[in-house]
């Protein structure tokens, strides 16, 4: 019974493919081939990626049991640097090569870019923050 009908629907479908193919202009004809064809011409290439999914989600799913990571060893020429030997209570240090804060004894003077030289204005740091 389910081979009769699978067949009829094969029929049916054959039949109803020939009677629109032969109503359409070659033109229309070439377009459903192509897509058609480019369809099959992508399905190597879905297998492919699938089979290449299915393989690293199995490589995931089941490590190999064998490999360990191998053990680190670090060779230190001498002694460790004085900075391992200190508590961690102690204030950081300042390093050497940071420039310390500007001082506060004088005033900064800001120079506004886009002004002429006849038009130059220069504003303090009071001014400035009273502007903002």
């Amino acid at each position: 019974m389910k081979k009769t009908i699978a067949i009829a629907a094969i029929v049916m479908a054959a039949i109803m493919t020939a009677v629109v193919g032969f109503r359409l202009s070659t033109d229309a004809l070439s377009i459903i081939v192509g897509a058609i064809l480019g369809m099959i011409a992508v399905l190597p290439t879905i297998a492919l990626v699938a089979f290449l999914m299915k393989k690293n989600q199995e490589a995931m799913i089941h490590p190999q049991q064998g490999v360990q990571q191998p053990p680190v060893v670090v060779v230190s020429g001498g002694m460790m640097p004085p900075q391992y030997f200190q508590s961690q209570q102690q204030p950081p240090q300042a390093q050497p090569g940071i420039l310390p804060p500007p001082s506060r004894s004088t005033p900064r003077k800001f120079h506004l870019m886009g002004y002429e030289d006849t038009e130059r204005l220069e504003i303090s740091d009071e001014e400035w923050a009273a502007a903002c």
